[in-house]
């Protein structure tokens, strides 16, 4: 775990690409490294686990450390967020469609491009 974390590391703070690295380590598969890159950077790696404790590999870069109820409001709160803006884009579709199907009727409801309108 510790060799992917440096991995990831040195693909983020480096000019080196994911192909360079993978020969250089003699790792295989073009995406290894893009993906370890991206559960570093989400925080997704544990350093260590433990039932007592457990460190990210992004609190560590970062130097914030969350415990576990704030983690847990953290974790819901983009939940929620996810919810809200799936509801909206559901939303903006519904109103989107609505507005076709009026036009298709000949109702001119979305603004032509244009000086004089």
């Amino acid at each position: 775990m510790e060799e992917r974390i440096k991995i990831a590391q040195e693909f983020v703070s480096s000019n080196l690409s994911a192909r360079e690295l993978n020969e250089k380590y003699g790792i295989r598969g073009k995406n290894v490294i893009p993906t370890w890159r991206d559960r570093y950077l989400l925080g997704k790696y544990y350093l260590h686990k433990s039932k007592k404790s457990s460190t990210f590999a992004g609190e560590i870069k970062t130097g914030i450390v969350m415990n576990d109820p704030e983690r847990q409001q953290l974790v819901s709160q983009i939940a929620e967020l996810e919810r809200l803006l799936q509801k909206e884009q559901m939303k903006n579709l519904a109103l989107n469609t609505l507005i076709d199907v009026a036009e298709e009727q000949g109702i001119q409801i979305r603004k032509k491009s244009g000086a004089k309108q």
